[in-house]
């Protein structure tokens, strides 16, 4: 399988997952929302590591090396947006496993701002992903 072919197949799992994690916060279900939404993140960042040829981690957090890979190949990204992708990352890799197993409770609050990041990291995944494959 190429890197080309990967990255497509992590791609198109992110729109289902965010469906899910869309679904689940209008239930209420504020936990399963907030660990989809590290899914997607994952999903977009794996993929996007995976189209630059870059051994992604196998941790749930590999936005740094995303960020750190953009920047030692100086591809246009907005810095602020990389280190709010950081910690963005690092936040909900963090809360995934006690929020799925609810050893700890998310509130709406953060779920919603959970969902709402987890769609602003796929929109900048499927547009940083075009320009990759044109070359910019």
């Amino acid at each position: 399988m190429t890197n080309h072919e990967r990255t497509d197949q992590l791609f198109a799992e992110a729109p289902g997952i965010a469906e899910d994690m869309r679904r689940a916060l209008e239930r209420g279900r504020w936990n399963l929302a907030a660990r989809r939404a590290q899914e997607v993140v994952e999903l977009v960042v794996k993929g996007l590591l995976n189209e630059m040829g870059v051994e992604y981690p196998r941790t749930h957090d590999p936005a740094p090396v995303l960020a750190e890979t953009i920047r030692q190949r100086h591809l246009e990204a907005d810095p602020a947006f990389l280190d709010w992708l950081s910690g963005l990352s690092g936040r909900l890799a963090e809360i995934r496993g006690p929020a799925f197993y609810h050893e700890i409770e998310i509130g709406e609050a953060e779920a919603r701002a959970a969902v709402d990041a987890a769609d602003r990291v796929l929109r900048f995944g499927r547009d940083f992903l075009l320009r990759l494959r044109k070359g910019r």
